[in-house]
């Protein structure tokens, strides 16, 4: 059985850099062997086509077999993009300073609401790289698609965490109610993903009574 755009199936997978340095995996072992951040490693559920993946490897599972394993090679232009030499910038090091920040070479920094890399600390300059840290790599993937998914409370997690950011939420006939409060501005984009991927619901926040406040919120993030 082959997948295809608009599918929700589970995947494995292990991604790795031309040199075979892996950065990101769904596999306990692999993370453990490859001393990866400790955190959760499980199978991905995705929606082929929505965006949840590199534009590459989105593109590439269509068509693709349940159950069967793929080696897929991803150009740095569908992958993490071409490196801009505009987005290397020098920046006083006295700015850094300034926040209480002490930058050395592989630092990530979060600037303006981007997050950057400091490349060198010299003469009072720090050379700052905006680029993505895998820009300019060719991204290869080893991916298996497990099996497809059929019930539709795992297909509406899915479009939950892709725009609400959270999986918590209860059924009853065809009202979706969540169990976390989410920004009443995102309900609406929600609601209508779901009418068109799975099924006509109607989604209802926390503690509103599902009338859908036309209310944005706004998070502010430690600058530098």
């Amino acid at each position: 059985m082959k997948a295809k755009k608009k599918d929700f199936v589970e995947i494995d997978f292990t991604a790795r850099t031309e040199d075979g340095r892996v950065f990101d995996t769904t596999k306990k072992e692999v993370a453990k062997e490859e001393n990866l951040p400790e955190t959760e490693y499980k199978p991905l559920h995705i929606c082929i086509g929505e965006g949840q993946l590199l534009k590459g490897l989105d593109k590439a599972l269509d068509g693709k077999e349940l159950g069967k394993e793929y080696e897929i090679t991803i150009n740095p232009e569908e992958a993490f993009g071409r490196r801009d030499p505009k987005l290397v910038r020098i920046i006083p090091l006295k700015v850094f300073h300034e926040k209480e920040v002490n930058p050395y070479p592989g630092l990530s920094v979060a600037i303006d609401n981007t997050i950057a890399t400091v490349r060198a600390v010299s003469g009072g300059r720090v050379i700052t790289d905006f680029n993505h840290p895998l820009a300019g790599r060719k991204i290869i993937y080893k991916i298996v698609l497990r099996r497809k998914l059929e019930n539709e409370g795992e297909k509406i997690a899915v479009i939950l965490k892709i725009h609400l950011k959270t999986d918590k939420f209860s059924v009853k006939g065809k009202e979706i109610i969540l169990e976390e409060r989410a920004d009443d501005s995102l309900l609406s984009g929600a609601e209508k993903k779901i009418n068109e991927l799975i099924g006509d619901f109607t989604l209802k926040n926390k503690g509103n009574g599902g009338v859908k406040e036309d209310l944005g919120k706004s998070s502010e993030k430690k600058k530098v």
